[in-house]
């Protein structure tokens, strides 16, 4: 037994005690140490909070545990002040950089460790991150932060002192950001609106108003043109830049996807969800490659390898993608595969408020449903785009009017086309101002009645130029009730049953059948009414439509002139008044009454420039118009020419983006003093 007197131990005591405590505080201030690695089966037991560049990284107990994936080495332990998980965490691809982010009520802090140093922390901010993005190469991140009710910051630091280089507002709805292979453009996804941000200024570069609420953004590493991303229907949704399009849709058949990732080359895409159902997509021969189950993560997709974390741990696991390469070749297109971008009926509520001499303040609502073209999935687009539509509305003027309508305007897959519009207006209200182009709007009479009309066409499409068909007409007048002596003779104006129907001639080569910027339409129209149909009037109607559409590399892209040049005449008969042709409308010389210049034979021409404010957002338009017609019994014997002109503005917004429908609103003034306002859903012609 030693014996040893207390002071004599007092000297090594503290010695050792004061070695302790400078122990104790080297680990607190540095916050992070290394520790060996621990089982693999208990590291893994939950879901990392980000996996990638190699390395994967858990919240456990406090600490953020970084390990190197597919190795036994050490893993780095980074203690922090908080027993919640991060709010936000995130890896860069070269494995270089950790960030993670805490929000609370009272703390906002973003910290960077650098994972080649130990965890050593590089940087801490005052603010909370949303989404993040690196270049390939490393040099730069960029962080969508400090979100408000008002708004968000979109920042762009560099990596080697993470400092800050630029930064600009954003929308507070930005929930995923992407960098290209290249560096040199940024997507941000705001709900359904993506902005391609170019990197170097974070200026907007091109607005798309897309269908679908996206997030998970991810560039194809070979083609900047191209990413993919998930939607608000838990669809994978691959899409074209330049051709502004969704080209490939992908549904899942069960659990919300997660994580998606290309490839090198660009060809396969990797997709992972919450059941745990990894997914390899061949996208070029439209097929499921490799299927995985019990998934818990993925890192490191090449060609040929996939790296994942299931029960067992992080394996390496080939999926011969070469040899499946072959065989896809041969196989059917994988149902998870959707034909087009989706196949959902585009719905556009159409309010109604307009106000006229006839009718006075009209109020109402309309209901259009677009059907997108059924399209074969192939990256190539269709070459003249052809949707469908179902519009009703209803509508009713404070003078007294009804008025119901339907609309639909349907293309078949075969090439069969169908137009019909029917309409019902109940005490209609208009005037009749007598015949020819010297008619004036102080010599007016007003009338009443009853209207119903049906009118439409049926044609065949002849190699998707030509159409051929026929076009009829029926329309049933309640007596005409002028409360009292008209001012003017009233040709045919009692009333009555009228039908008519004959062949239709059609030559259409419009780009778009919503916003045309190239092509030609040509339209010969006959109609015989009689009383082989039962009608009480008998002529024919001949009427022939010519438009054309030139685009401009003038203002901003998708510049249009559009001309359209009308005759309109009936022969062999006489036809009542308001079956008369006329130069008026919303969409025809536009500022003109509606019954104002009516004769028997109509011929007008009009010219429109339709351009954007902006490159960057194309959703919103502007158009210049003039105009010019007549009317008179014949263009071809005893024409005295009262030529009336018609010139004015309009503004123009998208109210379907991706399929460029356009709302209008237009101010038009005439040669002989008129004034008009209109507004409506579509273009003018």
């Amino acid at each position: 037994m030693l014996n040893v007197k207390i002071n004599e131990l007092m000297p090594i005591l503290y010695a050792a005690f004061r070695y302790t405590l400078s122990l104790l505080l080297l680990v607190c201030l540095s916050f992070s140490i290394t520790v060996h690695a621990q089982d693999p089966t208990n590291r893994h037991a939950t879901a990392p909070l980000a996996a990638n560049g190699g390395r994967m990284v858990q919240f456990v107990d406090g600490q953020l545990i970084v390990s190197t994936i597919l190795a036994d080495d050490a893993a780095t332990v980074i203690a922090t002040s908080h027993h919640a998980s991060p709010y936000f965490c995130t890896i860069s691809d070269d494995g270089h950089w950790l960030l993670y982010s805490i929000k609370t009520k009272t703390e906002k802090t973003t910290y960077v460790h650098d994972l080649t140093r130990n965890g050593e922390m590089k940087q801490q901010y005052p603010f909370a991150i949303e989404s993040a993005a690196f270049t390939r190469d490393g040099d730069r991140a960029f962080f969508v932060h400090s979100k408000t009710f008002w708004g968000a910051k979109l920042a762009a630091y560099d990596t080697q002192h993470w400092q800050l280089l630029i930064m600009r507002s954003i929308t507070d709805l930005t929930t995923s950001i992407a960098v290209d292979a290249e560096g040199s453009h940024l997507l941000a996804a705001a709900r359904s609106v993506v902005r391609q941000i170019d990197t170097e200024t974070l200026k907007t570069q091109k607005v798309h108003w897309e269908t679908s609420r996206l997030n998970g953004l991810v560039y194809n590493p070979a083609d900047r043109h191209q990413y993919a991303s998930i939607n608000h229907k838990n669809r994978i949704e691959v899409r074209d830049l330049r051709q502004d399009r969704v080209v490939q849709t992908i549904h899942a058949d069960k659990g919300q996807f997660t994580q998606l990732a290309f490839a090198p080359d660009g060809r396969y895409l990797m997709s992972l969800n919450d059941a745990g159902h990894l997914a390899v997509w061949d996208l070029s021969e439209r097929s499921r490659v490799t299927a995985l189950n019990n998934t818990i993560a993925a890192d490191g997709f090449e060609e040929g390898k996939l790296t994942v974390l299931n029960q067992a741990g992080w394996q390496s696991v080939r999926t011969d993608l070469a040899e499946a390469r072959i065989s896809a070749t041969s196989a059917l297109p994988d149902s998870a595969f959707l034909n087009g971008p989706t196949s959902k009926v585009g719905i556009v509520p159409i309010p109604i408020i307009s106000y006229s001499p006839e009718t006075s303040f009209l109020l109402g609502l309309g209901m259009s449903f677009i059907l997108p073209p059924k399209v074969n999935g192939s990256s190539v687009p269709p070459r003249f785009f052809r949707p469908s539509s179902i519009t009703p509305s209803v509508a009713y003027g404070f003078n007294g009017q009804l008025q119901t309508s339907l609309t639909i305007d349907y293309f078949s897959k075969r090439g069969w086309h169908y137009v019909n519009h029917a309409s019902f207006l109940h005490n209609n209200r208009s005037y009749f101002f007598g015949l020819g182009n010297d008619a004036q709007k102080e010599h007016s009479t007003v009338y009443h009645n009853n209207v119903f009309s049906w009118e439409g066409e049926v044609t065949k499409a002849i190699d998707e130029r030509f159409f051929a068909g026929i076009t009829y007409q029926v329309r049933n007048d309640s007596r005409l009730d002028f409360g009292g002596s008209a001012s003017t003779a009233v040709p045919n104006g009692d009333g009555g049953f009228l039908a008519g129907a004959g062949p239709v001639l059609r030559f259409d080569t419009r780009n778009d059948l919503f916003f045309p910027t190239g092509g030609y339409y040509a339209d010969l129209s006959f109609r015989r009414y009689g009383g082989w149909l039962g009608s009480d009037f008998v002529y024919s109607d001949v009427k022939l439509d010519y438009r054309g559409f030139h685009a401009l590399p003038i203002l901003t892209e998708g510049t249009t002139l559009a001309v359209q040049a009308l005759y309109h005449g009936v022969f062999n008969g006489d036809a009542p008044f308001y079956q008369l042709p006329y130069l008026s409308a919303d969409r025809l010389l536009r500022g003109i009454w509606r019954n104002l210049y009516i004769d028997r034979q109509a011929i007008a021409l009009q010219g429109e420039l339709r351009s954007n404010f902006s490159n960057v957002d194309p959703r919103y338009g502007y158009v210049v118009f003039a105009g010019a017609g007549d009317v008179a019994p014949s263009f071809f014997e005893d024409y005295k020419p009262g030529i009336t002109g018609v010139f004015g503005v309009g503004f123009r917004q998208q109210v379907i983006p991706k399929l460029k429908l356009q709302s209008r609103i237009d101010l038009s003034v005439t040669t002989k003093g008129n004034v008009g306002i209109f507004g409506g859903i579509g273009l003018t012609f």
